[in-house]
């Protein structure tokens, strides 16, 4: 059952990242999870002002290659993750406002 004013989104989503210049980019939709994961690549951190950033590339349409889009967060927290081969490795976590593509729907 849908509670009022929810919106009802399907398990992979179109979404936009406004504050980054992404207008879309395929999302796996997890309601109970508090963080998201994004592909990105070419990571590197940084300070300014005192602060910890990271850039890093992300590609937007995941089979093109010309389509990159280079962003710069603050790096709010970090996280250790361990794959299945037990490889561990440190992932940055950042902050973004997210558009539905389909309902025009901030979150």
């Amino acid at each position: 059952m849908t509670q009022p004013g929810s919106t009802t989104v399907g398990w992979g989503e179109w979404v936009g990242l406004p504050d980054w210049g992404i207008d879309a980019i395929k999302a796996r939709i997890d309601t109970g999870a508090r963080t998201s994961a994004l592909h990105a690549f070419d990571l590197k951190l940084f300070e300014s002002d005192e602060v910890e950033w990271v850039r890093f590339a992300v590609q937007p349409c995941q089979r093109s290659d010309d389509d990159v889009a280079v962003v710069e967060a603050i790096r709010v927290n970090h996280r250790t993750i361990t794959s299945s081969s037990r490889t561990r490795s440190d992932r940055s976590v950042v902050r973004a406002w997210t558009c539905s593509k389909a309902m025009g729907v901030h979150s």
